[in-house]
């Protein structure tokens, strides 16, 4: 089993969503039992977050019709976001995002750098 890794920008992602520079599509390149989705995700995307600290989100797209690899998705600390079609198939896009990116100030009456 593989792990591909491309840049959103460039791939076939790259006119789904409003993609940044750094985002990462993952995939695997064959079908895996729920449990070993969840390992290999996890480790993948914590593997592309610590080695690129300007990626903001880590991409995993599934078939809308594979409800079983999105619940290992998100056991793997995925979260979905959006349904999209790309030529050909329809996918439920799921992110892993680091921290910086997903902290929120919850000081709603404070204007940002003031």
């Amino acid at each position: 089993m593989t792990v591909v890794l491309e840049r959103c920008a460039t791939g076939r992602l790259r006119d789904a969503y409003p993609v940044n520079r750094h985002d990462v599509e993952l995939r695997l390149t064959e079908r895996l039992p729920a449990d070993e989705v969840t390992r290999v995700l996890a480790a993948a995307a914590r593997g592309v977050l610590a080695e690129n600290p300007h990626c903001r989100r880590v991409v995993f797209a599934v078939p809308v019709d594979d409800p079983a690899t999105m619940v290992a998705a998100e056991a793997a600390g995925f979260r979905y976001v959006v349904d999209v079609d790309i030529p050909g198939v329809e996918l439920s896009l799921l992110v892993a995002e680091p921290d910086w990116v997903t902290a929120v100030d919850m000081d709603l009456d404070g204007v940002p750098g003031t």
